[in-house]
């Protein structure tokens, strides 16, 4: 089934600590979040996803607590969610932007998704924002904001 989603991403923040006490703070009804860890020269080392983020992104998360991560970002997905039977435990259209971000992105610390092309249509649109005033940003000037695969086509990635 094909999926479009959107992404509202808040960063960067300059340590884990920072991310950890911005979610504890304001992420308690978030139940589809992604999160990224950026180190020198805005290369991304680790995406995950969380359907509880106040529990999920903390210091205790060893791909986050990575000496080389530099950055973070946290993201809402704030398009609808998809209805129906799920084929697994997350809703599918976070799954889903997981995947194909990571096996876009090719983030260091992400092992399992890297070599594996997303199973469906997808296209993701981020939209990144400053956390203290939500003005938008651009903090990551190479990051597509729109990202779509189509595993039919010759050309699978477009951005």
């Amino acid at each position: 089934m094909p999926i479009a989603v959107i992404v509202d991403w808040y960063g960067p923040y300059r340590t884990l600590q920072r991310l950890e006490n911005a979610v504890v703070d304001d992420w308690h009804e978030v139940s589809r979040a992604l999160y990224m860890a950026y180190g020198r020269g805005n290369i991304c080392r680790y995406i995950g996803l969380s359907t509880a983020p106040v529990t999920r992104i903390t210091g205790a998360h060893p791909k986050l607590a990575d000496l080389d991560n530099t950055k973070f970002f946290v993201g809402e997905i704030v398009t609808q969610g998809i209805s129906g039977p799920r084929n697994g435990v997350r809703p599918p259209d976070l799954s889903l932007a997981e995947h194909a971000l990571i096996s876009f992105l090719q983030p260091a610390l992400n092992t399992n998704l890297r070599d594996r092309e997303p199973g469906d249509l997808i296209s993701i649109f981020s939209c990144f924002y400053n956390p203290r005033d939500e003005t938008a940003i651009n903090p990551l000037p190479k990051f597509p904001a729109l990202l779509a695969f189509n595993p039919y086509s010759e050309q699978r990635w477009f951005y």
